[in-house]
């Protein structure tokens, strides 16, 4: 210190600086994986819902969402890529689906991304067709692009 001046130095400063500044980006990379992981976590837990919801109506009219009989093997172009228009939520039978005593569900049909949710009853999984609900997760890719962040609750087990 010159002249017997008291404070702190540029160089001290920088560093406090510095280092707030640090602590603030470790923060804010923290906080932005934290709102991920909700994210997924909510698509899955809103698949949960829709993947019981499917079920029971498959059990009560014998149909999937994509009109196909629920014992019949999976045909090609048997995708529902938007389930907001299924009969799966519908508030009145539309006489495709015997034995419906739905609304089955009347949560969000939009995955935390903005996409649909999706049915789809050929997915495939480790070289396997499976019968699922699913969203298409962060990426937002379309049907029949499988990969490692689309989100999906199973209905053949």
């Amino acid at each position: 210190m010159r002249n017997g001046q008291k404070g702190f130095t540029l160089m001290e400063i920088t560093i406090v600086v510095s280092i707030i500044g640090l602590l603030a980006a470790f923060g804010t990379i923290a906080l932005r994986k934290a709102m991920g992981d909700s994210r997924i976590n909510l698509a899955k837990s809103e698949l949960e819902m829709i993947g019981a919801a499917t079920l029971q109506m498959a059990w009560d009219t014998g149909k999937w969402p994509n009109g196909y009989w629920r014992t019949a093997p999976a045909k090609g172009a048997n995708e529902v890529e938007d389930l907001v228009g299924s009969s799966l939520f519908q508030i009145a039978d539309d006489d495709e689906y015997p034995d419906w005593r739905g609304p089955y569900y009347q949560g969000s049909l939009v995955d935390p991304w903005g996409n649909p949710y999706f049915f789809d009853s050929d997915y495939r999984i480790d070289g396997v067709n499976r019968i699922v609900v699913g969203s298409h997760g962060p990426n937002g890719s379309q049907m029949n692009r499988y990969d490692e962040d689309n989100i999906y609750v199973l209905l053949d087990d």
